[in-house]
């Protein structure tokens, strides 16, 4: 049994990894609510939706027909109530409960109460971990089309690129990075995502950095996971910037160790993983991000197939439900 938020298709990838593996997969949406003000109100104070997500989830386990589950792997439970999860583990009593999470413990309302509820507990943030003896350390993964292909310096076509939703203060960095590109001559390409025009409307009133953008720099239709490689792949580095209030890595960085390929990054704490190699990865300080134009001309140092491999969905599919063991 698998219960998931939407997440730029990725929760479906999941679900098919694990039938791929042999198992048989119930999804589940983990979000009661839907449309964009729902979720905007949800951020503000998830109590509001309570007894509409209670109904939800009280249907889906009542209407569900299958007598046992040897797993149930809810992602966040930023919608689950304890009150929920309580009963979840009432009915399906024989279950191993996993939680994952790919987000910080502060930026989740009273996750700390429903992790105690858990059998297994796993999060993407490595010192969330360290605070919270429950928490087992599991980064996020690459999928398979983000399986190294080609070789860092052959064939490519742009010299930096990015390829992500626009939040915080992104646009602000992208906008500076390409400013450097133009003067340095480096060919910079960037696909920047907004969930609606709503959105830019407002960020164009209350976000500085987009005084001066245009409507054209921005799309409002989501790339396809392919398409996305296609182009990273075609880039001699990626650039991967952090939501200022997460510690833990990005999926766009971990894919980058699938792909082989060089990483321009504001996330300090990058250092601490076992694949860093600063002639693959260059650190940027987001308030004064600055590109060495050095970096992209070192050799890519080739990660071996025991990392690589340990970053991958089929292995993080097998972590967060106990059957395997991330070091």
């Amino acid at each position: 049994m698998f219960f998931a938020p939407a997440f730029f298709g990725y929760e479906n990838l999941i679900k098919q990894k694990y039938e791929e593996l042999g198992a048989e997969v119930d999804f589940f949406d983990e979000r009661s609510v839907k449309s964009a003000w729902e979720r905007a109100l949800l951020k503000i104070s998830p109590s509001i939706f309570s007894k509409k997500s209670e109904r939800y989830f009280n249907r889906i386990i009542d209407n569900n027909l299958r007598e046992s589950y040897d797993y149930i792997l809810i992602i966040k439970a930023e919608m689950m109530s304890a009150k929920v999860l309580k009963w979840l583990k009432e009915k399906y009593n024989n279950s191993k409960l996993c939680l994952y999470l790919y987000d910080s413990i502060k930026n989740i309302p009273n996750i700390l109460e429903k992790i105690e509820i858990f059998d297994i507990c796993s999060s993407f943030d490595r010192k969330d971990c360290l605070k919270h003896r429950k928490l087992k350390f599991r980064p996020l993964f690459f999928c398979d089309d983000f399986k190294e292909v080609s070789d860092i310096n052959t064939t490519c076509i742009y010299d930096i690129s990015f390829c992500g939703t626009i939040h915080s203060d992104r646009y602000s960095i992208i906008s500076k990075i390409e400013s450097q590109c133009k003067k340095f001559n480096l060919n910079f390409y960037s696909f920047n995502y907004l969930q609606s025009y709503f959105i830019y409307y407002f960020y164009k009133i209350f976000n500085r950095s987009f005084w001066n953008a245009k409507l054209n720099n921005f799309s409002f239709e989501k790339l396809s996971q392919s398409k996305i490689a296609d182009i990273e792949n075609n880039s001699k580095a990626v650039l991967d910037i952090q939501h200022p209030g997460q510690n833990g890595l990005t999926m766009r960085t971990i894919e980058l160790i699938g792909l082989g390929k060089k990483i321009i990054t504001t996330n300090e704490d990058i250092v601490n993983y076992d694949f860093y190699n600063d002639s693959n990865i260059l650190l940027i300080n987001r308030n004064n991000p600055v590109i060495n134009k050095e970096f992209l001309t070192k050799p890519y140092v080739h990660l071996t197939k025991s990392i690589s491999n340990k970053y991958s969905l089929k292995q993080w599919a097998l972590d967060v439900i106990g059957l395997g063991e991330f070091k």
